[in-house]
């Protein structure tokens, strides 16, 4: 029950569907056993008295309450699945909900395929238990009640047997079903296995190409062997107590034979024996299937459990690092400072009591070898990761004092891999400002240097990216991406290797869109193309996530510390040519 409380919490819209399941097969259960007991009325007036008429009108009732059982227990299937895809549904819309208010750290730490996996695996596990279980687990507990009742109606001795075979099942039953440590370790080994061989899969092309052989795929092959093993093992802990259930259910009905010869030598009625044996041999099958449900009722309500368990798992990480917003809309200046920051992935600190100061509307370059903290700096900024230690200032207020949509509106941030969505040229761009007219749209296309890039489509900024024939490399998808950073016309922008994609054709055209996009802002830039930044106003050199040198490019120069190191390594790449 504390199962299907948790489960229900998702659909209260809904809840009223699992009372009507609930209701339909309580109803369905007693059109089942009603038949048995007129079966036994069918019996006694043909068999004993010999009354044709009573017992074809115990037929054609029994017939009735079949039909009528079948046609309630679809419309208690009807509304459990109405319930259990709605469930599915909301499971879906919540995790993209989390998803929409997740934090940076948190796609850093799961992929996005993990994170896909684990919400449409997990919804769709709890399908079973809602849309199936919930009659047949109300049947699995009505149906055995009614049968004692029954049996001990027909005869003392009967509801007597009937009760010993409820008993013994229930211990072969539960013996079957193994200690739940065991079931973890299985559905771990099998979550494993499925995780693997989508990896492998989307590593064929790689096989392909460099003509690699299975054995590279170690993981996925170490995973078929521990699910091979602890299926192996489950289904041989299973083989004892599953036969000696079956024996017992094959069996029982045939018990009732010498039972039914001892009473015909004590004389009774062989008329009588006759329809009560016929009666009991075909009563004692109905119990097999009731036992057939509590199995299943118990092996997907684990499942089911297990699968609220990782849902609540995931949308409780994807909540536990967000930055927590405040109320203020207005920024009073875009001087940043940061003030003994300290934040972390994992384990291992990536920026350590970091203190620094930025003065707005000057551009800033911040160079490092990878792995320094750039990268993670730009981000802290954004508010996309919340801090260890220390505080990031705005206009000399804490960004957590900021409202979301204030950070959104005032921080623009392009990537090194800038995503375009499959929709209109203009429609990814007027993203930047969704109250934004088509004349601001076009002078931000202008501003960013895509005249070429719409000349080359018929439709030119109605052309859809990503249909037929739209192909874009990786310079004029930036490009793009810089006119929507232009239309949002942020006061902070921060541009993190933000030309790393361009070729030398679309290397001119980005810089004049970024001459554009950076006017009278306050500007960050991450560059290891160290030509790029010669004329930014000031460079800070990050290295194991500290400032340690600080000024303009003649200055560091002069210095010859890290900053000139960096230069001549990046010089002597440049010069560095193969030769026939």
């Amino acid at each position: 029950m504390n199962t299907y409380k948790k489960l229900l919490s998702y659909v209260p819209e809904k809840k009223h569907d699992a009372y009507i399941s609930m209701i339909l097969s309580v109803i369905s259960c007693f059109l089942l056993m009603g038949p048995y007991w007129y079966f036994w009325k069918f019996l006694n007036e043909l068999i004993v008295n010999g009354n044709v008429e009573n017992s074809k009108y115990y037929a054609v009732l029994i017939v009735v309450m079949m039909i009528a059982n079948s046609i309630v227990y679809f419309f208690a299937l009807w509304a459990s699945h109405l319930l259990a895809f709605r469930l599915e549904t909301n499971l879906r819309k919540v995790g993209i909900k989390y998803l929409m208010n997740s934090s940076f750290a948190f796609f850093d730490m799961n992929s996005s395929g993990k994170i896909r996996k684990i919400i449409d695996d997990n919804a769709a596990e709890t399908h079973m238990i809602v849309a199936h279980l919930i009659p047949d687990l109300v049947g699995a507990v009505i149906t055995p009640i009614l049968m004692v009742m029954i049996t001990f109606m027909v005869d003392i001795k009967f509801g007597i047997a009937i009760i010993i075979l409820i008993v013994i099942g229930g211990i072969e039953v539960n013996w079957m079903m193994g200690n739940k440590e065991f079931m973890a370790t299985y559905m771990a080994s099998l979550e494993k296995l499925n995780s693997e061989a989508v990896e492998y899969v989307r590593g064929m092309q790689v096989v392909k190409i460099f003509r690699s052989t299975i054995h590279s795929f170690k993981a996925f092959y170490e995973s078929i062997m521990s699910y091979s093993k602890y299926a192996f093992n489950y289904t041989i802990s299973c083989r004892t107590p599953y036969v000696a259930f079956q024996v017992l259910f094959n069996i029982f009905a045939v018990i009732s034979i010498p039972f039914a010869i001892y009473f015909l030598n004590r004389g009774v009625n062989p008329k009588f024996v006759l329809a009560k044996t016929v009666f009991f041999m075909c009563f004692a099958g109905i119990m097999f299937t009731c036992f057939m449900k509590i199995m299943y009722v118990g092996m997907y309500q684990y499942m089911g459990v297990s699968a609220v368990e990782k849902l609540e798992k995931l949308f409780e990480g994807m909540s536990v690092e967000n930055l927590k917003h405040g109320n203020i809309e207005k920024f009073d200046s875009y001087n940043i400072e940061f003030k003994n920051v300290s934040f972390k992935y994992e384990d291992d600190y990536v920026l350590k009591n970091v203190s620094f100061s930025l003065k707005d509307k000057r551009v800033y370059a911040l160079v490092g070898s990878s792995g320094s903290g750039k990268s993670t700096i730009a981000k802290l900024i954004s508010g996309f990761y919340k801090v260890n230690e220390g505080d990031i200032l705005i206009g000399e207020r804490n960004i957590s004092e900021y409202s979301q949509k204030a950070l959104m509106s005032n921080i623009a941030f392009v990537f090194q891999n800038s995503k375009l969505f499959k929709t209109t040229i203009f429609e990814n761009v007027k993203m930047g400002n969704e109250n934004a007219s088509y004349e601001d749209v076009m002078n931000a296309l202008k501003s960013a240097r895509c005249d070429d890039i719409l000349d080359k489509f018929k439709d030119r900024e109605n052309t859809v990216i990503g249909s037929k024939g739209v192909y874009l490399s990786g310079g004029e998808i930036q490009r793009i991406a810089i006119a929507r950073a232009i239309l949002k016309n942020a006061n902070i922008i921060i541009l993190d290797e933000a030309s790393a994609a361009a070729d030398p054709e679309n290397e001119y055209e980005i810089q004049q869109a970024f001459s554009n996009l950076m006017k009278d802002k306050t500007v960050i830039m991450i560059a290891h193309r160290l030509s790029s930044i010669r004329n930014v106003d000031e460079i800070l050199v990050i290295e194991d996530g500290n400032v340690i040198e600080r000024g303009t490019d003649k200055e560091l120069m002069n210095i010859e510390g890290k900053y000139s190191a960096l230069q001549a390594l990046f010089a002597k790449a440049n010069d560095w040519r193969i030769y026939d």
